[in-house]
């Protein structure tokens, strides 16, 4: 592995090397303030000691999964692009929501004797409310209430947990009751604070927590509570709409203000205001920009495959826009004059496009292949296949119409049309299953899994 692969290697895993740092560190601090040698001798004790180490680790995710979702640049730079976040936000989230769930089931465990019926009724109980009396003294009341803040953040994540893997909802459901992952994470932090534990008798720990604590928080105000007045997104906008390749929609839009700086291959989350009358939602959407830098114009294309892409070939001229970005490391210029391979698949051709019309005369070897079902889907086919190959020697175009060579693109495809594609950086974008379907084929080649690069964006 080159330096260069290792910077990107680095790139793309430093992230997650730190998860495993910051939730290593609370477990070494535990087994320090509670030995093995001399806390771990009944099967009380393990079950107990478990939950705690769950509810420590657990509680550290969940604060680490709600950074993750301020969709900051700086992120990128720790696991290789915004999707990569996301990705990461998402694993981090399910290990969170189970070890937190996971929790208070072990400390009941605990209290559970083999057939004992009211050992197991007792269980059962340190799992509801209890309320607080408020005749007793003040230390116990508080405790009270702490531990019912624990159970209500426990029962209100389980109910997420649910909803989350579980239950298909439609996207703007789903955005509604992620919201309410703050709110559990406030009566969790709530509990770790005031609850009598491990946590408040190390200093070292209870400092650390409450680190994290004000960071997750920090991090659901700026993007859930205030995220309209916090988040920069710049003015657009929309010139021209147009229904191209079928059912492709593509929308020009020029700049209020300043541009958005970005990167050729690079995406954008664009949002459409009033437009509720043309039956277009507020939310924010993913879409990556097929323009090149420097263009007076920000060109979107957009696949009208659900309600909300469908609804945007309404889009009126003079639509106001806010856009947000541009993020991802999706692009060629990362990879120095090391030659390219591009396959583009369907609608995952434009950030390609972004690409090709940024070329420069010292610009890497590149074949592009674009693999569509019908020769109708195309999209930019004379700027592709006459206007760039025209002008830049070093790129060289393909397409791949599946429906005329009666199956999909292909790895043994590529390399016989082009030769051997040992020690290329090889892009691929398109729907997931082509994705995983073309680098499991390259992985079956000898091809170096970093030598693979897509672009899986997952809002969830």
């Amino acid at each position: 592995m080159t330096e260069n692969d290792y910077k990107h290697w680095l790139g793309r895993y430093g992230g997650w090397i730190l998860i495993w740092i910051f939730c290593l560190i609370p477990v070494g601090v535990f087994f320090a303030v509670r030995p093995i040698s001399t806390s771990y001798g009944t099967w009380y004790d393990v079950f107990a000691n478990l939950g705690r180490i769950l509810g420590i680790v657990g509680f550290v995710l969940y604060a680490i999964n709600m950074l993750l979702a301020v969709r900051k640049r700086w992120l990128e730079h720790l696991f290789g692009g915004l999707n990569r976040v996301y990705i990461a936000h998402h694993i981090t989230g399910g290990i969170a929501l189970a070890f937190l769930v996971f929790h208070p089931l072990f400390l009941a465990i605990r209290y559970i004797e083999v057939g004992s019926l009211v050992s197991l009724q007792a269980a059962a109980k340190q799992l509801l409310p209890k309320g607080a009396d408020m005749a007793g003294s003040f230390p116990a009341i508080q405790e009270n209430l702490t531990l019912d803040a624990g159970i209500i953040a426990f029962w209100g994540m389980v109910v997420l947990l649910i909803m989350t893997f579980f239950v298909r909802l439609p996207y703007r459901i789903w955005l509604f009751t992620h919201r309410f992952l703050g709110v559990a994470f406030l009566f969790a932090g709530l509990h770790v604070l005031f609850i009598s534990s491990d946590v408040k008798r190390s200093p070292f720990l209870f400092t650390y927590m409450a680190v994290w604590i004000v960071i997750g928080l920090a991090a659901f105000v700026y993007r859930t509570l205030l995220g309209n007045i916090l988040v920069r997104r710049a003015p657009y906008k929309v010139d021209k709409v147009a229904v191209v390749a079928g059912n492709t929609i593509a929308v020009e839009m020029s700049a209020i203000e300043k541009p958005i700086d970005f990167v050729p291959g690079q995406f954008v989350f664009a949002r459409f205001l009033w437009s509720g009358a043309d039956g277009i939602s507020k939310e924010a959407h993913p879409f990556s920009i097929a323009s090149a830098p420097g263009e007076k114009t920000l060109r979107l294309y957009m696949k009208a495959l659900g309600d909300y892409t469908t609804s945007l070939k309404h889009l009126q001229v003079g639509t106001i826009a806010e856009i947000e970005g541009a993020f991802g490391k999706f692009s060629y210029t990362h990879y120095g004059d090391v030659p390219q391979v591009w396959v583009g698949g369907g609608i995952g051709v434009t950030p390609f496009l972004s690409m090709a019309r940024s070329l420069k005369a010292d610009s890497p070897q590149i074949d592009m292949f674009y693999s569509v079902v019908k020769k109708e889907e195309l999209v930019d086919q004379q700027a592709l296949d006459t206007f760039l190959p025209n002008h830049y020697s070093q790129f060289k175009y393909h397409t791949y119409i599946s429906e005329e060579q009666k199956g999909f693109l292909t790895g043994k495809y590529i390399e016989d049309k082009i030769g051997s594609l040992q020690g290329r950086e090889i892009f691929i974008c398109g729907p997931p299953p082509m994705m995983k379907s073309m680098r499991a084929q390259l992985r079956k080649m000898g091809i170096p899994n970093h030598k693979i690069h897509t672009e899986e964006f997952s809002m969830s």
